[in-house]
């Protein structure tokens, strides 16, 4: 059944541009304050408990959620991962059903959910194997996860009353500050990195009008999307394709840049759109070959010399080509530029779902918390 289309006084954009969602958007610089000062904190994340939930230092790290959850997890993967600790990043139902005996005494499963109630997850809970250590990162505190867990992180985003914005780019701060502690290294990088995103984000939301308005008018309501990336930021394809289809109703796909290239580039078309984040990604030994972020402007310049309309969020310095829509973003280290890029994101979706007659934010069909597999 299609959604329902609003009325005039709903239609007014002036009228309705401070939604629910938009409030939660607003919001994230405040948000991320909060964790910066929370999590640099002596003791905010309590080390001796972590070491003694798991038989074996540095663990394996899993990180499981759903959704938004699941997706704040990979620039922390991607962290970890760089210095040499195991970590994987696992859908909770895939975990449950089909992966359990993968958990051992020596996996430190580190489970993120906004209601720390969602189905798969209390499921989860029901039937882990013993002494498998668990940490929550759960913004109700009083819920189930928050209960079971044996180190309890709070993702302090606020209530949430519309879909994932604020607490997605909480889950990601939250979720670095974790990845640090496991790697025993000093938060002070990170830190300087968060504050910096917060100024992003704040002259990003300062700004947003003049942005948003171009970038709608190029970008249209396509019949189908497709975001993709790499690395840590294969964050933002997935949360901005989530982002799409709840917030706009849109066919939007994510994925990897490189597997675009294996098949899926044979769906170009002119009515299709395709947003690409190219950032520089972590410095690279010197060598005669490109870094990640140009793999992804040469697939965005492919993409456009075949007759695709692609929206480019860099940090590249680069002249562009015509029929191709670019946001210059502000660099940003340890894999964070998701918690900028997601910005851009969750302001075109709320316009382009205010264009089709939306209300943004709202949910027709699912639930704010999923209790049905």
């Amino acid at each position: 059944m299609p959604a329902p289309v609003l009325d005039c006084e709903y239609n007014n954009q002036a009228m309705f541009e401070m939604t629910p969602m938009m409030e939660e958007v607003l919001d994230q610089p405040r948000a991320l304050a909060d964790v910066r000062k929370y999590y640099t904190s002596p003791g905010a994340i309590p080390f001796s408990t972590l070491r003694r939930v798991v038989t074996h230092w540095p663990p394996t790290v899993v990180f499981t959620g759903m959704g938004s959850s699941l997706f704040a997890a990979y620039p922390a993967q991607a962290f970890l991962t760089s210095v040499g600790i195991r970590a994987l990043v696992w859908e909770t139902a895939e975990l449950l059903h089909h992966h359990l005996r993968i958990l051992k005494p020596d996996t430190l499963l580190v489970i993120v959910s906004q209601s720390g109630e969602t189905v798969e997850v209390t499921r989860l809970l029901e039937h882990l194997p013993k002494r498998v250590g668990v940490l929550g990162v759960v913004n109700v505190e009083s819920s189930t996860l928050g209960r079971r867990a044996n180190v309890l992180l709070p993702m302090l985003a606020g209530r949430q009353k519309s879909v994932s914005t604020r607490t997605y780019t909480t889950s990601v701060a939250v979720l670095m500050y974790l990845a640090f502690a496991i790697a025993r290294q000093r938060h002070r990088p990170l830190t300087e990195t968060l504050v910096q995103a917060i100024e992003a984000e704040e002259q990003v939301l300062e700004h947003r009008k003049e942005v948003t308005d171009a970038t709608a008018e190029y970008f249209g309501l396509p019949p189908y999307l497709s975001l993709m990336s790499r690395g840590a930021d294969l964050s933002t394809a997935y949360q901005g394709a989530l982002m799409f289809k709840e917030v706009v109703r849109m066919a939007a796909e994510p994925m990897s840049a490189a597997q675009f290239r294996h098949g899926p580039i044979e769906i170009i078309h002119p009515a299709h759109r395709y947003i690409i984040i190219a950032r520089r990604g972590p410095a690279q030994r010197p060598s005669r070959r490109a870094g990640p972020g140009k793999f992804l402007e040469r697939l965005a310049e492919d993409i456009r010399a075949h007759g695709g309309r692609v929206l480019l969020l860099t940090d590249i310095a680069g002249k562009r080509k015509p029929s191709m829509r670019v946001l210059k973003v502000e660099p940003l280290g340890l894999g964070l530029g998701t918690l900028v890029d997601s910005v851009y994101i969750q302001l075109l979706v709320h316009e382009l779902a205010l264009r089709a007659g939306l209300e943004p934010g709202k949910f027709w069909i699912a639930q704010d918390v999923t209790r049905e597999e």
